[in-house]
């Protein structure tokens, strides 16, 4: 069998000798520069300056709202606690106990007692205004009912007699019977020597709101009625009060009225108006 022999010819080969070297070097020379002109042909593609900008504006601005919403929110915790905290005294908010190694038994605080509302008295205490609206009623100590419309004072006094429906009385301010260019009181009455008198009228022809009432009774006393007058309103009003009289002086034939004297009077306690009532 023929061996071929390495020489000039054959770039594999690795046969001794200058000339096998400098054929290897020129070889490799070759090969480099295949390389190089095979990577020069492939062009990079170019980098995403733009979306690595973007992404990094978006993480940036993700961090800061972090820490923005960890801010505000260290900011309202102490207002949240604030406007939660109980109005009750400052012994009720006590501090965070530590962690306990056994659940300690909490005690039940008793539950406040249910706040009984009082029924408004039906009387208004004497000496007082009431401001109605058409049609309210307010009610006296006897029992007798007064309520206010536009057109003047209504009333209704207890059952005369057992079975006895009692009649509504009505006195007019618009009817032109009261002389309203100037201040006056009218006057009426009912009652027993045994119980006692209730006296009411109108007053009317005022020029300011009407702030009290008092009453001259038969022996000089006087007496704080009240005032009732509609809402909105100040040139008119009913006034009522009551005049106890000794059974004996109220069955004499001497007696003539319970009443003597009405005054009506302003806010800054002026005479607003005034009746004199004596026979």
């Amino acid at each position: 069998m023929n061996h071929p022999t390495a020489g000039i010819d054959d770039p594999t080969g690795t046969g001794a000798g200058a000339d096998g070297d400098d054929a290897a070097a020129e070889t490799g020379r070759r090969l480099r520069e295949v390389f190089a002109e095979a990577a020069y042909d492939i062009a990079p593609p170019p980098l995403p300056l733009e979306a690595i900008r973007r992404d990094g504006r978006r993480r940036l601005l993700r961090r800061r709202a972090a820490a923005l919403s960890t801010g505000c929110g260290l900011l309202l915790l102490p207002l949240l606690v604030l406007a939660f905290r109980p109005d009750g005294p400052a012994e009720s908010v006590r501090p965070m106990a530590p962690p306990a190694s056994a659940p300690a038994a909490t005690r039940s605080s008793p539950a406040p007692a249910a706040t009984r509302s009082s029924p408004a008295p039906s009387e208004p205490p004497a000496g007082q205004v009431r401001v109605l609206a058409p049609g309210e009623r307010v009610t006296a100590e006897d029992g007798s009912e007064f309520w206010l419309t536009r057109e003047g004072k209504h009333w209704v006094t207890p059952e005369p007699e057992p079975g006895v429906t009692p009649m509504e009385e009505f006195r007019s301010v618009v009817d032109g019977n009261l002389d309203t260019s100037e201040p006056g009181i009218s006057l009426q009455g009912s009652g027993t020597a045994a119980g006692g008198y209730i006296v009411s009228g109108l007053f009317y022809g005022v020029r300011t709101a009407a702030a009290r009432v008092e009453i001259r009774a038969y022996d000089g006393t006087a007496i704080n009625g009240t005032v009732l007058r509609l809402r909105g309103t100040t040139s008119w009003g009913v006034w009522y009060g009551r005049v106890k009289v000794p059974e004996e002086t109220a069955r004499s034939l001497d007696f003539e009225d319970p009443v003597h004297k009405v005054t009506v009077y302003d806010g800054d306690d002026e005479v607003i108006a005034e009746m004199d009532f004596r026979s």
